[in-house]
């Protein structure tokens, strides 16, 4: 299960509903046993080649930022955010193709360029991506 904060979350989307493509970043946080809780963010930029509309691509620089954020912070990268343009928060195959295994893969839904949905995603033993609870938290 993740525990999503409802301020990180609102903060997102603060800056994803802004963009009229696709944007990427960051969440870190603590985990436990069975639960990922999010303690904060990073937005970075998305530098993909293709049709940013429908394509994001993080940087390798940026994969060490977020490392050293981490270790800095004393929390652990707990996944990639992204978003979907005027479609569902469903991972797409280029998103299966570009996950690593161990991370979560959240996937904002901006429908209009409003905040529509959010779903967690892992890749499986199998790579294949199976959906996590979220639960919003006001703490």
């Amino acid at each position: 299960m993740i525990i999503f904060k409802k301020s990180i979350l609102k903060q997102i989307i603060e800056v994803v509903e802004k963009v009229p493509e696709e944007c990427c970043g960051f969440l870190f946080g603590t985990t436990t046993e069975n639960t990922k809780t999010t303690s904060a963010f990073l937005p970075v930029q998305n530098v993909s080649k293709g049709n940013k509309v429908f394509r994001y691509e993080i940087s390798s620089s940026d994969f060490l930022k977020a490392e050293n954020y981490a270790m800095n912070n004393e929390l652990e990268v707990l996944g990639v955010y992204h978003t979907h343009i005027n479609a569902t928060a469903l991972p797409s195959g280029t998103d299966r193709s570009l996950a690593f295994p161990g991370l979560s893969y959240f996937i904002i839904s901006l429908m209009n360029q409003k905040f529509s949905d959010i779903k967690s995603w892992k890749l499986n033993n199998n790579s294949i991506f199976e959906e996590e609870k979220i639960k919003l938290s006001n703490l």
